[in-house]
This record gives structure tokens, sequence and C-alpha cells, in this order.
């Protein structure tokens, strides 16, 4: 993960975007449930909910102004760069299912 964090800050600091964090939705929830990101560099997820046996049918990120939608089986792509550094909290609506994008 530490590698992907800096693959991510030299490919900002050479002016590209990072690739894309891939999150999977199963029947346990968020997978992974933690991301690293940086602050002040674009941050994309792509988000797949793979399963029906689950409440996260959505991903919220209430300081990102992020309230998407998972249809079941396809990809959804969620862009937005992080402001602030400490933790970036995600649910589903409900909150039983949640995740955190350490943001440094």
């Amino acid at each position: 993960m530490r590698a992907a964090l800096l693959l991510a800050a030299l490919l900002a600091a050479c002016g590209r975007r990072p690739a894309p964090v891939a999150i999977t939705v199963t029947r346990n929830g968020y997978e992974p449930w933690r991301i690293e990101a940086r602050r002040g560099v674009p941050l994309e997820l792509v988000v797949t909910r793979i399963t029906d046996e689950t409440c996260a049918t959505e991903i919220v990120i209430p300081d990102a102004g992020v309230d998407v939608p998972l249809p079941l089986g396809e990809p959804v792509r969620i862009a937005f760069t992080p402001e602030r550094t400490g933790p970036l909290r995600f649910s589903c609506r409900m909150r039983m299912f949640q995740g955190v994008v350490e943001v440094r």
C-alpha cells in the first residue's frame, strides 16, 4: 500500500493523475475498507458492488460531498481531491458498513 501511495505522489508531482483505487462491495462491506491518500492530490475511486447481500448499495462521503448509488455489477467512478489531512470516513447510507480514507 505504501508503494502505491509513493507512486501516486510521484505521478502527482509530474502533473499526472494517480491510478484509480478499486473498491469492491461484498457482503462483508467495502474492501479494502482503508485507503491512503495525499492532501491536494486528486483521488479516483472505482467502486463495484458484487452482491445483493448487503445494505451498501451506495457510498456516502459527507466531507467530500459524495452520495452515489452503486448499481449491482457496474463500476462507479468517483473523483475528488482531499482538501485536509486526517480521516475521511465513508459508509453506506445506514452506516452499517464503513471505511476510511487516511489523508496525509
